[in-house]
C-alpha cells in the first residue's frame, strides 16, 4: 500500500533529499557552472532519481536559482549575526568586522564565490539573478558600513562604491582562485597566510584606505 503524505511540515526524510540534492547541486554548479551541469549529475551525486529534482524544484534553472537564493540568504544571515555577535561600537570597526566575517565566509566555503563568479559577466536571466540574489545585497550591506564609517571620520574616500564593488568582487575572485594565485605568489600557502594577505590587502589596502 502506498503511503499518501498529508498536509504540514515536511517529513524529515523528505528535508534530508532535498539539503542532499542542494548540496550537490552548489558544488557542480560552482565547479562546472550552469552549462556545463547535466541533472542526471547532480541526481548521481545525491543518490537520488533524476526525475525527483525535476518535480521539486521545476528542472535545472529552477534548481539553480533555488541554490543561488539559499546561498545569498545563507551569506546574509552570517554577515548580520557576525555583526550582532561584535562588541565593536565605532562605525569603522564595525565595517572592519564585517569585512573580516566576509573573507572568513569566503574561505570557509569557496564554492560560494566560484558561484557567484560563474554566471555574472555573461548577459542573461542568469547574470540579472546572480545580481538580484547575491551581489546587490552584499554591495548594499557594505556600502551602508562603508558610509557610516565615512561619516565618522568626516571624509570618504574617493570612489567609495566602487571600492565596495571591488572589494566584493575582488575577495570572491582570489578566494575562488586560490589554488592558482598559490603558484604565483609565495608566501600564501596556508590557511592563516592567506587569510592575512587578504585582509592586509583588500581590507586594509582597498576598502579603507
Amino acid at each position: 500500500m502506498t503511503e499518501r503524505r498529508g498536509r504540514g511540515r515536511p517529513r524529515e526524510k523528505d528535508s534530508d533529499t532535498s539539503a542532499a540534492i542542494s548540496r550537490a547541486a552548489l558544488q557542480r554548479f560552482a565547479a562546472q557552472g550552469f552549462e556545463a551541469t547535466s541533472l542526471r549529475e547532480i541526481a548521481d551525486d545525491a543518490g537520488v532519481d533524476v526525475a525527483l529534482i525535476s518535480y521539486r524544484f521545476g528542472g535545472k534553472q529552477g534548481l539553480w536559482k533555488d541554490i543561488v537564493s539559499q546561498a545569498g540568504a545563507a551569506l546574509r544571515e552570517a554577515l548580520e549575526r557576525a555583526l550582532g555577535d561584535s562588541e565593536a561600537t565605532g562605525a569603522q570597526k564595525r565595517l572592519e568586522h564585517s569585512a573580516h566575517a566576509f573573507l572568513t565566509y569566503l574561505l570557509g566555503r569557496p564554492e560560494v564565490p566560484r558561484l557567484l563568479l560563474r554566471d555574472i559577466t555573461i548577459d542573461s536571466d542568469r547574470s540579472k539573478w546572480l545580481l538580484e540574489t547575491l551581489s546587490l545585497p552584499l554591495h548594499q550591506h557594505f556600502i551602508a558600513l562603508a558610509q557610516a564609517a565615512a561619516d565618522e571620520r568626516d571624509k570618504a574616500p574617493a570612489h567609495l562604491e566602487f571600492r565596495v564593488a571591488n572589494f566584493i568582487y575582488s575577495a570572491a575572485s582570489t578566494v575562488a582562485r586560490r589554488e592558482r594565485l598559490g603558484k604565483l605568489v609565495s608566501g600564501v600557502e596556508d590557511n592563516a597566510q592567506f587569510a592575512a594577505a587578504l585582509e592586509e590587502v583588500l581590507v586594509k589596502g582597498a576598502l579603507m584606505p
